[in-house]
């Protein structure tokens, strides 16, 4: 097969960095990296994390892993795990890689499953790259214990969003790497592997992108959305903060927390509490605050003019004012929230009926394409598969893109399979042809041979009569010739006028069967009829070949003269005289007996025709072969016509099967024909 010759002539230096699953970990590696560096880049901007909350000693202090850690971790525990996934599933094909030269590998059972490997593990490779970096996120994430669960949920949603993105870039780039290593160990009968459309295809590689599109402005649209009431909602209660207290002022702590009892708030789930320096806290309303805003409002209150937060996200955020009293200074602390549940529901449901629209239209396009490709599709298929192919049929072009490109060459193809067709069926007709005369030529030697006895018996029943003419002559007016002696002159004339009417009809049957066989086979030529006229005719012809290779042949005709078979009988002929001389050519041992059974009986309203030699079998490699090509084990002697032409002269014309069964015992060929019906 080509895959051979393509390994053999393989040049290439296999290291560890060329082998297959290296460069797909390398690809991955890439793409996981830029990804993460993006995500990182763009997780504080779209959930607007406080400032100063990433990548310095307060977020160590919250988190005990900084943010880039987080990240770096995220990545260096994603590549680890699937380096030895790849490296896992990829053993077979990494083993053939290395030795594709040693023939030892590039059995068929050893290809089919590294073709089955490259054919399925893009979509593994897919899920896997999918579901590893969102659980190992969701993992650290819960771990580190500095977010919320809303905040997680969040970060890992986003996080999913960009690994479909990883999945889907790293599934593209890696098809051209399965598909180098298939063209390499291409055959003809290969397993396709699970067979996926290309709608899904198509599918799996824009709903990902339109699913990042989609969260990236819902979650800026949310987090904006927030960010703007944040805004607001500081501004008055900071307002009201410095109109409640003088920030110059000294103040006793029971007038701080009495001043703070009269303070409005404007969201019930809003917390009043009094900070000290030393983080203890005085809650004189709502929930308890968190260490992170405690935390938070120690270190960057006042850098951030009185704004703190609760969290990395901007859902809950405060307004302080920084007080001083005898005893040190405090912090007067109003916590609020800045989230919307209306804005979310709105958000998410607009999301679900926005994406749910978009996979609608999707599928409707997809569908729409794949139907088109799947018309071509199968209509090359039906040439393929010698459907329908005497049927000029053409695609109509209905689009100005490739689909309409692929469908004028679709046209191109038939209209060169029409003229391609005509010329084959113009040899086809003249090889048939020459193979005829050629049967006939043989044919002539042994008819003219088998014809030289009644020719000669014929001769000498002439010479009997003109003996008998002669003595008649003679004995009119003999006085010593009486009536009897005229009888038995009368009785031998009959019998050799008897043995000279048996040699004339057998010479009309051997003219009739030679003369079918030489004319041009034409439609006039087709009608019904019986098996003895059949075999009787193969007799004749097929005499002097199996008198010359002493060959018995032994006719057995189990059918009656009411099952008729209607078609061309000299075509039939042709067929089962063909099948006889590769019976007598496939006994190697002459001194073996060479004995063909030629029969015929009648099973499920069809007439089944055998010839049934005990020579030593076909060979496998010709048995694949057999029906399919011309082939020959004649050498130079023989055309390869012979059992391609018989098929498919059954199957055209007779409406028939041809079958075999062979062994090392003898070859079995079985003809099927309908019965013909009056």
């Amino acid at each position: 097969m080509n895959t051979k010759k393509q390994i053999n002539n393989s040049t290439e230096k296999i290291t560890f960095f060329n082998l297959p699953s290296t460069k797909l970990f390398l690809i991955f590696s890439l793409l996981s990296t830029i990804i993460l560096i993006v995500v990182s880049i763009v997780l504080p901007l779209i959930l607007n994390y406080p400032p100063n909350s990433i990548n310095t000693p307060f977020d160590i202090e919250m988190s005990g892993i900084p943010y880039v850690a987080q990240f770096a971790c995220i990545g260096i525990i994603a590549v680890i795990v699937i380096y030895f996934v790849i490296k896992k599933v990829f053993k077979p094909i990494d083993e053939w890689y290395k030795n594709k030269n040693d023939l030892k590998y590039n059995n068929s059972k050893n290809i089919d499953i590294i073709r089955k490997r490259c054919l399925n593990l893009p979509y593994i490779i897919f899920l896997v790259e999918l579901i590893i970096p969102s659980i190992i996120c969701f993992t650290i994430l819960s771990i580190t214990g500095s977010h919320e669960k809303t905040m997680i949920l969040k970060i890992t949603t986003l996080i999913v969003a960009f690994t479909f993105l990883l999945a889907v870039t790293s599934y593209i780039f890696t098809k051209s790497l399965f598909s180098k290593i298939l063209s390499e160990i291409y055959r003809k009968d290969a397993d396709i592997g699970v067979r996926i459309n290309i709608g899904t295809k198509i599918l799996m590689q824009v709903i990902p992108v339109c699913i990042i599109g989609m969260l990236l402005i819902a979650l800026v649209g949310y987090t904006k959305s927030i960010k703007s009431s944040e805004d607001a909602l500081f501004e008055v209660y900071s307002k009201n903060l410095s109109i409640l207290f003088d920030e110059n002022e000294t103040y006793t702590y029971s007038r701080i927390k009495n001043l703070l009892n009269k303070f409005l708030i404007y969201n019930e789930s809003a917390s009043v509490f009094i900070l000290s320096e030393n983080g203890d806290v005085d809650l004189l309303s709502g929930p308890a605050p968190s260490n992170f805003v405690i935390k938070y409002t120690l270190k960057y209150a006042e850098q951030n003019n009185g704004k703190t937060y609760d969290s990395y996200a901007v859902d809950t955020q405060g307004a302080t004012i920084k007080l001083n009293t005898k005893d040190g200074s405090y912090y007067a602390c109003i916590l609020y929230h800045t989230d919307s549940s209306e804005a979310l529901t709105y958000i998410i449901v607009t999301f679900i009926i926005t994406f749910v629209l978009m996979l609608i239209l999707l599928i409707i396009f997809v569908r729409s394409l794949s139907r088109e490709v799947s018309t071509i599709s199968e209509s090359l298929s039906h040439i393929s598969d010698n459907k329908d192919v005497d049927n000029f049929t053409t695609l109509p072009v209905i689009s100005n893109d490739e689909l309409g490109d692929l469908c004028t060459a679709y046209n191109n193809i038939q209209i060169m399979n029409q003229e391609n067709l005509q010329k084959i069926k113009s040899s086809q007709d003249l090889l048939i042809e020459r193979e005829r005369l050629a049967s006939l030529g043989q044919m002539i030697g042994g008819i003219a041979h088998n014809l030289k006895t009644p020719i000669m018996s014929i001769s000498g029943a002439a010479e009997g009569l003109s003996d008998l003419a002669k003595e008649l002559d003679m004995s009119i007016g003999n006085p010593q010739v009486n009536e009897d002696d005229y009888h038995a002159i009368v009785k031998d004339i009959n019998t050799w006028l008897d043995k000279i009417r048996s040699h004339t009809s057998y010479m009309s049957d051997v003219i009739t069967a030679v003369k079918g066989q030489a004319v041009v086979f034409s439609e006039d030529q087709i009608y019904p009829f019986t098996i003895s006229e059949l075999f009787n005719r193969v007799d004749i012809l097929m005499k002097h070949e199996l008198k010359n290779s002493i060959t018995t042949l032994v006719i057995k005709n189990e059918t009656t003269d009411n099952d008729l078979i209607h078609g061309n009988i000299n075509s039939l002929v042709q067929i089962l005289n063909n099948m006889i001389s590769n019976s007598i050519q496939a006994y190697n041992n002459k001194d073996k007996e060479m004995t063909i059974n030629l029969s015929a009986k009648v099973n499920d309203n069809r007439i089944i025709i055998s010839v049934q030699d005990f020579g030593p079998g076909i060979p496998p490699n010709v048995q694949e072969r057999l029906f399919k090509e011309m082939i020959t084990t004649k050498g130079k002697e023989g055309t390869g016509l012979g059992l391609f032409m018989s098929y498919s002269n059954i199957k055209a014309h007779f409406h028939g099967e041809i079958t075999f069964d062979t062994s090392e015992n003898g070859t079995t060929f079985y003809i099927s024909l309908p019965i013909y019906k009056k």
